[in-house]
């Protein structure tokens, strides 16, 4: 494994590696967190279905993802293409200084067909496809003067993955003579061990990315009045993470010969600026598989459940990472490096329940709530040698995370026979034990007909939401132990709060099938 500094800040090593309080858990390079994100389901990305939860409604395609007996509420044949276009804007104080980033992308949402069977008595329906169920887009910019800490203090801790790269260019070296632990630079040539002067850090991380289902599944009416179905599928996804990351002497505090840059023997510059940039990409495929059933209660009120069963995904990560080092007489220090690293994760079950209230003066309500247990999601590293890693990361996420009720309502109204108006909140409460991120969700949409067989569906969705997260983290010396023994070291994390605010964009063309 070696993109590890997520990792070892849990191993236990001669230098007493300890967790301190001050370290956020919402880190976006956390095993944990990627965990728990690659196999959430937040809601199908049709237009319909994304506002009218289909746990006991025949909403769009991507029902099935809520309850595949939904199936077969579908009066007609069909096929279906969507496309999605999704905007984040997030404005951030990291240091008591604002910044403030945005990122797009646009990709297929859905494309399928749904077949129902003709049939004497009951229903029965089929059908097949590809529908998205999550995004990962987030965007953070940040400049501010930071007295405290600097990211090469991440560099110098035991087994970080950027440690050879970080000695290589200069942006830590031994910390003494015994050359047994190493130090940042930048708090290096000074009287007193680990003092620092401080450096402006700048910098943009990206998050990208989406996962979806390649799935079949069919609806059936088992008795009258009550739909079952079943669906089995591929999840598949994709997540990267960028981040360029800049600290700049800007008042020339180190402007001393203590580098010797020239190998001479001789100092002759100090530490003009340095400059990280790391990437980390992730690809993920699973098999999910989920039953459901439908109560027709009466011809206005149906009530239904579905349960997705625990998911085991495949990740294959890669990462790079590159770090420049310019010193004050224009040389410049660069190297890199990258690895592959492949690991399991399997997701906790998933129990959703429903109601809704059908064409009552042309108006339809759809309500769902969503169980999900995230502290049960767990990590496989695949090697005996990580194993007591693996122990530690999987007790982190059973403190870390929580059970989550999420909640998701639509109302439709027919105002015509062919022009529906859409509109929807949901709410998603942080999975974080004492976590404060939650979600509110609202989305608004429509879809009219083009002709006797086309339709057209389109719906938008924003998302907004404050959280703390981690910039990066790095370790904390406890220089005491010198010079019997290396400093101790505990970890922390500088943090930017945010705002998001998130936009998503969803059109489809439904064409019926005869």
């Amino acid at each position: 494994m070696q993109r590890c500094y997520t990792i070892i800040l849990l191993i236990v090593f001669v230098f007493g590696i300890s967790r301190a309080s001050a370290q956020n858990t919402n880190n976006p390079l956390l095993y944990s967190n990627q965990a728990v994100m690659f196999g959430d389901q937040v809601s199908p990305d049709d237009p319909v279905t994304i506002i009218m939860p289909g746990t006991a409604y025949a909403a769009g395609f991507g029902s099935f993802l809520d309850n595949p007996a939904s199936a077969a509420l579908f009066d007609d044949s069909f096929g279906e293409f969507g496309l999605s276009y999704k905007m984040v804007n997030e404005d951030a104080d990291y240091l008591g200084q604002s910044g403030s980033a945005d990122d797009m992308q646009g990709s297929v949402s859905n494309l399928g067909f749904v077949y129902r069977f003709p049939t004497t008595q009951g229903r029965f329906v089929i059908g097949g496809g590809y529908t998205q169920n999550a995004i990962h887009n987030r965007a953070l910019a940040f400049n501010a003067r930071n007295d405290n800490s600097t990211i090469t203090d991440n560099f110098k801790t035991p087994a970080s993955s950027y440690a050879d790269i970080a000695y290589s260019t200069y942006a830590t070296d031994y910390g003494d003579e015994f050359e047994d632990w190493d130090e940042s630079i930048l708090r290096l040539g000074f009287d007193e061990y680990g003092e620092y002067l401080g450096m402006r850090q700048q910098g943009e991380i990206f998050q990208r990315g989406f996962s979806g289902e390649y799935s079949l599944f069919f609806g059936t009416e088992f008795q009258e009045n009550l739909m079952i179905g079943a669906s089995v599928g591929i999840l598949n996804g994709r997540y990267r993470y960028d981040r360029i990351f800049q600290e700049i002497d800007e008042f020339n505090d180190y402007n001393s010969d203590f580098i010797d840059s020239n190998n001479d023997g001789l100092g002759n510059t100090d530490v003009d600026n340095i400059l990280l940039d790391d990437d980390l990409t992730s690809r993920y495929t699973g098999f999910r598989a989920r039953v459901g059933a439908i109560y027709r209660v009466t011809p206005f009120l149906n009530i239904g459940a579905s349960h997705t069963l625990p998911t085991r995904i495949s990740i294959e990560e890669t990462f790079n990472a590159a770090i420049e080092n310019t010193f004050d007489n224009g040389d410049v220090f660069e190297d890199l490096t990258e690895s592959v690293f492949t690991y399991y994760v399997t997701n906790p079950s998933r129990t959703v329940l429903g109601l809704s209230l059908n064409d009552l003066a042309g108006v339809s309500v759809s309500l769902s709530a969503d169980y999900v247990d995230y502290s049960n999601t767990s990590i496989d590293f695949d090697d005996s040698s990580l194993f007591e890693d693996e122990q530690i990361e999987n007790d982190f996420i059973e403190e870390t995370f929580r059970p989550v009720w999420s909640f998701r309502s639509g109302l439709a109204w027919e105002v015509g026979p062919d022009f529906t108006l859409r509109a929807g909140y949901g709410f998603l409460p942080s999975r974080f034990e004492g976590g404060t991120d939650d979600k509110s969700i609202y989305s608004l949409g429509m879809g009219f007909g083009l002709s006797n067989d086309i339709r057209f569906e389109v719906a938008t969705q924003y998302t907004r939401w404050d959280e703390v997260s981690t910039v990066y983290e790095y370790g904390v010396y406890d220089y005491s132990p010198l010079d019997e023994n290396p400093p101790t070291v505990s970890f922390q994390s500088e943090d930017a709060a945010r705002t998001v605010d998130r936009f998503q964009v969803l059109a489809t063309i439904r064409v019926n099938l005869y």
